[in-house]
């Protein structure tokens, strides 16, 4: 994977990936905020919702 972490700051990570890795990449954040909930806070039925947005520039993120 070519993928790079460009930025992350609390609720917020900005990966640089070709196109083609997008799915992938945008799987492996929600897998990593899910793991870090569970590690955080164990086995609790309160969810942390994490949206994911794939886009061709920085400034089209919402």
């Amino acid at each position: 994977m070519r993928a790079e972490l460009v930025f992350f700051q609390h609720d917020e990570v900005i990966v640089h990936c070709p196109a083609a890795e997008a799915p992938a990449v945008a799987e492996a954040i929600r897998t990593a905020g899910d793991t870090a909930g569970r590690i955080a806070f164990g086995d609790t039925p309160v969810r942390f919702p994490f949206t994911t947005a794939v886009v061709e520039r920085y400034s089209d993120a919402k």
